[in-house]
């Protein structure tokens, strides 16, 4: 049987085809005459995963991920289709996890095994989980960097609107005063030193005496106790003593004292009359010479006064002063 030409151009390109298509698959990894295994994933966010990535079992490559379409449930999940090697065991509970494959955003999809599990058939579902990526993790991280570069821009700002050209002049002012007060506060401090260290000093001999003092208290610290000790029995004998009382007593006293002083002063009583009329004074004196001028004539005429005589004669009689 003799085949027609048309015949044989039809099987060649349906062969060609058929080879295309295959060389095709090939190329992307998946072989049509291999006993593969179809699973699937579902996912609220494939981040990055694209048909044709890798799926990988303890870092060796055991197939690829060829379909990635959303549900038809309005929810916005996507369906993730694999194809995974028959030869490989894969639990039923397996973990199909989302990861990086590379620094530049790469994602590729890393079986967890449960290996515990049943063994997942032809079109089971696994359980879906999705990686943090670099970028994710480093997000915060640039968030907060971007914040401290704003503030430290706005800080700038401020900065430079508060230090102006009179502000800085008046810092410099500032700083030279404070060079100056530590000048002198280093001064000072070598004044002291030399002071104190100065055996003839007076804050040596300040040091000295002060010393002496807390020495000579420390030694009599027996005395002082006893002096306070009868200062404190004196207080207790005073507060006994009723002084109060005493005091009221001793005010009473002197204001009758000045009552009767004034009473004097005024010329009243006894004492008042003696004191304030000099009448007495002037009779006392008046005796007195009276008294003077009679014992100068008795000491000078005797006889006039005393009459004496052993054979009891008379004497004469006294002369009678012209």
């Amino acid at each position: 049987m003799k085949l027609s030409k048309e015949v044989k151009v039809g099987i060649l390109v349906t062969g060609a085809l058929a080879g295309l298509f295959w060389g095709m698959n090939y190329l992307k990894g998946i072989d049509l005459f291999s006993n593969d295994n179809t699973y699937y994933a579902v996912y609220q966010n494939v981040d990055g995963l694209v048909p044709s990535s890798d799926v990988i079992l303890n870092g060796v490559k055991i197939g690829q991920v060829t379909h990635i379409t959303f549900l038809n449930d309005k929810t916005g999940r996507i369906l993730a289709t694999f194809l995974v090697s028959g030869k490989v065991f894969i639990g039923k509970d397996s973990e199909a996890r989302i990861v990086s494959s590379d620094l530049l955003g790469g994602r590729k999809v890393d079986i967890q095994l449960d290996a515990d599990s049943q063994p997942a058939v032809d079109g089971d579902t696994l359980v879906a989980s999705v990686q943090t990526t670099l970028s994710d993790q480093v997000k915060p991280i640039k968030d907060k960097a971007e914040s401290l570069i704003q503030t430290l821009d706005s800080l700038a700002s401020s900065m430079n609107q508060v230090f102006n050209a009179q502000t800085k002049q008046n810092l410099n002012a500032s700083f030279d005063n404070l060079n100056k007060s530590l000048k002198s506060i280093e001064s000072a401090s070598n004044s002291i030193d030399f002071m104190i260290s100065n055996e003839n000093g007076k804050l040596r001999k300040m040091i000295d005496n002060l010393e002496s003092i807390t020495t000579n208290v420390k030694n009599n610290n027996q005395n002082l106790s006893n002096v306070m000790k009868n200062f404190s029995q004196i207080s207790d004998s005073l507060v006994k003593a009723n002084l109060a009382s005493t005091i009221q007593n001793a005010d009473r006293v002197l204001n009758e004292t000045a009552s009767i002083m004034a009473k004097i002063n005024k010329g009243e009583g006894t004492m008042g009359m003696l004191i304030n009329d000099d009448s007495l004074y002037v009779s006392l004196e008046r005796t007195a010479s009276d008294l003077d001028k009679l014992l100068i004539d008795m000491k000078q005429n005797p006889k006039r006064y005393v009459h004496f005589s052993i054979f009891g004669g008379k004497g004469k009689p006294a002369k009678t002063e012209q």
